[in-house]
């Protein structure tokens, strides 16, 4: 989902836009900016930030450029505000808005940014073209990130005595009732993002498996949430929050918190993105970790959800546009920058090969056995949520914690699309 903003490693860096008119964006609407020079240019970038992406990784991902472009200076800028598209929206507002951008956006965002060239870099970006927004590219990203996975802990399967990761989701409660008993955290949850966005992980690729234009769908009605499987995932991750099968002190826990659970061995599974997969390599675990596809109800491959990892996008308030088109050009296509953006979160793109971990091969392997892929998060492009629908359904899942139940929160739910429609 990759929610990249609070903390996510970019599932989370969907741009899930809508084309809107200018007007809609009330004050600090940017004019357009000018082409300026490929050869001298001071760009600011705004970054989302996350435990791999720091504010170092982007500065030695653009070094190599920064050398070889000597009069172009590079700014990486983190958010000041709550996340990426907040920071964005004040500093419209300010008139102080920056070169480039990647993270998750608003869709009051998309007047403001420059058309992409319908350049062969720029279409085979993976999911570029999926993301276009009125029959235009807004974004192009390094490569495809996984969200539909479960990473767990094999040692803590073996004491619980499970022999094989589960194919449905009665076996996936089975599985977690046997870890419960085992001593372990069943499955690994905070408050913050995690817990709507975990549940988006476990809905997408089960909603989205026989209509994979479902949130365009929704924007006209043909569906509802109530009359799709969303309404027995929350059935099913209610179920989990009654039998203590989350962490009691689940809404307490900040993201960085749930991984330190699961990297401490006291969590028998976590249902995350594969930009999980550097953080684990890179810690000492005193248990093996593997990972297995989302469950289906029926037991079937379930398709396998994703999203462009890292899109980067160009204001076109910029006075450089020129340099900024560049610097896109090379962060989504050099062998160099682009191996570099995977490696940092464990993504994927056909024909770009890094040192990869045995962990990483596993998810390599779930998304070769892949039948299809669907959107991730909240869709991409045309077939995309309303803005804040993540915010909403973290929200809405959080209130399972307090009392609510799933049967009032689907229909909350469907109230709140049908209001925000686009």
């Amino acid at each position: 989902m990759r929610r990249t903003h609070r903390g996510v490693p970019a599932v989370a860096t969907l741009l899930s836009i809508v084309l809107v008119g200018a007007g809609a964006c009330g004050g600090g609407f940017q004019q357009s900016g000018e082409s300026g020079s490929t050869t001298s240019a001071k760009l600011r970038v705004l970054v989302n930030i996350s435990p791999v992406l720091t504010k170092q990784f982007y500065a030695n991902l653009v070094a190599p450029y920064e050398k070889a472009h000597p009069g172009v200076t590079v700014t990486i800028e983190a958010p000041t505000a709550a996340d990426v598209s907040a920071t964005l929206q004040q500093e419209l507002a300010a008139g102080s808005a920056p070169d480039l951008v990647t993270g998750s956006l608003s869709t009051a965002i998309v007047p403001q940014l420059s058309e992409l060239p319908d350049d062969s870099w720029v279409t085979d970006a993976p999911y570029a073209v999926q993301s276009k927004v009125g029959g235009r590219i807004w974004q192009a990203g390094s490569g495809t990130q996984v969200q539909s996975v479960v990473f767990y802990n094999k040692t803590a399967f073996g004491k619980a005595g499970i022999s094989a990761p589960p194919r449905t989701f009665d076996e996936f409660t089975a599985d977690l009732v046997k870890l419960k008993a085992a001593g372990y955290v069943p499955t690994q949850t905070a408050g913050d993002w995690v817990t709507g966005a975990q549940v988006q992980m476990m809905a997408n690729p089960n909603v989205l498996n026989t209509k994979p234009d479902w949130f365009a769908e929704r924007d006209k009605k043909s569906v509802t949430f109530a009359d799709s499987n969303w309404t027995k995932v929350l059935d099913v991750y209610q179920g989990w929050v009654t039998q203590g099968l989350t962490p009691a002190n689940a809404m307490g826990l900040k993201y960085q918190d749930s991984i330190d659970q699961f990297v401490a061995g006291k969590s028998g599974t976590y249902i995350m993105g594969s930009w999980l997969v550097p953080t684990l390599d890179s810690a000492k675990l005193p248990f093996d970790a593997g990972v297995f596809p989302m469950p289906t109800f029926d037991g079937s491959p379930a398709p396998l959800a994703g999203g462009p990892s890292i899109p980067w996008s160009i204001l076109k308030s910029s006075k450089n546009q020129a340099a900024a088109l560049d610097l896109v050009k090379y962060l989504v296509s050099d062998k160099t920058a682009v191996t570099a953006e995977l490696a940092a979160e464990g993504n994927f793109r056909t024909g770009f090969d890094y040192q990869a971990s045995a962990l990483n091969k596993e998810i390599g392997k779930i998304v070769a056995d892949a039948r299809s892929t669907v959107v991730a998060s909240a869709g991409q492009g045309d077939n995309s949520a309303p803005t804040g629908f993540g915010d909403e359904v973290n929200k809405l899942v959080q209130g399972l914690y307090v009392g609510e139940t799933s049967p009032k929160v689907i229909s909350a739910l469907d109230d709140w699309y049908t209001a925000n429609a686009k």
